[in-house]
């Protein structure tokens, strides 16, 4: 009988801890069902994020010069003006050239408004970063440096501090002159 209620006593405790345990894997089955359900809501909020960004970031890179257009379109009412002008017999090609100019330093005022600024050129020492040298030329004139920018054939211009076109210019060489006396070589 000993033996006997041993063993009930052992199959209770079995079976109370078998309970337990299902009790306990049944909350861990709940609480990974709620940990499911968190991980999936926020991937999906993640990934309506990430959709929306793209869609903003699509929508800003599409109205990006919006500026920039607005700020121009008086200078294209300008140069429709010129051309309307010089197509008229009534005006004389003076008049139109005028109309021409101030169009165009409206045009250079609008994207100087913008960070562009035209690149210094001649007299100033050739810089690769800011010049393309097109052609070199022998000076015999003292005054000009080896290196000097003498002529521009176009100009070149930045936008804030980026090189949007390197100037093409005409760099002095010293003449065979004063390279035969060794000077300023």
């Amino acid at each position: 009988m000993f033996d006997d209620k041993q063993h009930d006593e052992s199959a209770e405790s079995a079976s109370a801890l078998q309970e337990e345990l299902e009790t306990r894997i049944a909350e861990l089955e709940q609480e990974l069902a709620e940990a499911e359900d968190r991980y999936l809501r926020a991937a999906a909020e993640l990934r309506n994020y990430r959709q929306r960004v793209v869609g903003q970031h699509a929508q800003q890179m599409q109205y990006a010069h919006e500026a920039v257009v607005t700020a121009l379109v008086p200078v294209l009412d300008h140069l429709e003006l010129a051309l309307e002008s010089a197509r008229s017999e009534e005006q004389s090609p003076q008049e139109v050239v005028s109309g021409v100019e101030m169009t165009f330093r409206q045009l250079l005022s609008v994207l100087e408004q913008f960070g562009l600024t035209r690149l210094a050129t001649v007299g100033e020492q050739f810089d690769p970063r800011l010049h393309e040298a097109i052609e070199r030329r022998p000076v015999k004139d003292e005054q000009i440096g080896a290196g000097q920018i003498i002529e521009e054939f176009r100009p070149g211009y930045k936008l804030h501090d980026r090189v949007v076109r390197p100037a093409e210019v005409c760099v002095c060489v010293k003449s065979e002159a004063s390279e035969d006396t060794g000077e300023n070589q």
